[in-house]
């Protein structure tokens, strides 16, 4: 049953990211309404359900400080993740939004008791290896002696959002895991409830902030705003949906399988599947050192694993 849950959640979080590019908003400020907009869907979806299932408006406070917590590392993960797709191609921002899985895999061994393997340590060296290779920039084909400030600055900061969606998901997990085994497997949905509701209130307020302040100043049109969420709407639900029920998932996993194997698991699957959409839908194409790279990050989790 726990593999079935597993398979899943991965094509939820696979069919996640593929809704971000279906995404028609030009400018972050749009991208945070239309995040806030599915993070409402999802918090609402969930406290309907809670009319069925009241008790899980029944939280401890450890579930309301986890799930703050959540909320904020979701704002933070997509949000991050949403610039680095931008600035760069999907097929290497997802990599490093599904190797964010070393994070929980590690911590599960340093604070839960989880067995340190030679295969997780092995697993470690191929992934730094993965990253040395798609890091390389082997399209620069400017002449020795010429630099391309324009470029660089854009790829610094493709790599600076990546670094940023790698820490900010690897969180995610470990919020996941630490509630689990704090509140022995239970209070999942309501986790979830919080941590969707808080994500919704940051996505808000880092709206307003950009609308008051940005270089963009515009006053808030209730018409505008409304046009853009209308356009959008299949994305919205999409990302609802996959966003609340595989995170449900991995939560409720998270209380019965060790992390240094599910989130491996999980995230190493997105890599395939997001990359052979990448290339196949997307039609983006990997450079040799790109396809070395991710070779290896595969090759990490099958290790991983063992």
């Amino acid at each position: 049953m726990n593999i079935l849950l597993i398979v899943v959640a991965i094509l939820l979080f696979a069919g996640q990211t593929l809704s971000m590019k279906l995404i028609k908003a030009q400018h972050l400020r749009d991208r945070l309404l239309i995040n806030a907009g599915f993070t409402l869907i999802a918090s609402t979806g969930l406290l309907l359900f809670s009319l069925a299932q009241p008790d899980i408006r029944q939280v401890s406070a450890n579930t309301w400080v986890l799930g703050i917590l959540f909320g904020l590392c979701f704002t933070l993960t997509i949000i991050f993740y949403n610039l680095a797709i931008s600035a760069g191609p999907l097929s290497y921002t997802a990599f490093y939004f599904s190797a964010s899985m070393i994070i929980p895999a590690l911590t599960g061994i340093a604070a839960f008791g989880e067995a340190l393997k030679l295969t997780v340590a092995l697993a470690v060296l191929l992934f730094l290896a993965a990253f040395y290779f798609i890091n390389m920039n082997s399209d620069n084909s400017e002449p020795r002696g010429h630099i391309d400030t324009a470029r660089d600055r854009s790829r610094s900061r493709w790599k600076l959002y990546c670094l940023l969606t790698f820490l900010c998901n690897g969180m995610l997990a470990v919020i996941q895991r630490l509630h689990q085994f704090r509140m022995e497997g239970t209070e999942s949905k309501g986790l979830m409830l919080i941590g969707f509701l808080f994500a919704c209130l940051f996505y808000v307020l880092t709206y307003t902030v950009l609308a008051v302040t940005g270089n963009k100043k515009e006053r808030i049109s209730l018409s505008q705003e409304s046009a853009l969420l209308y356009q959008n709407i299949v994305p919205i639900l999409l990302l609802a949906a996959t966003s609340l029920i595989g995170n449900l998932i991995i939560t409720d996993l998270a209380g019965v399988v060790p992390s240094s194997y599910l989130f491996p698991l999980v995230q190493g699957s997105i890599i395939v599947s997001i990359t052979l959409c990448s290339v196949l839908i997307f039609r983006e194409k990997l450079s040799r050192l790109g396809r070395i790279g991710i070779s290896l990050g595969v090759l990490a989790i099958v290790v991983i694993n063992l």
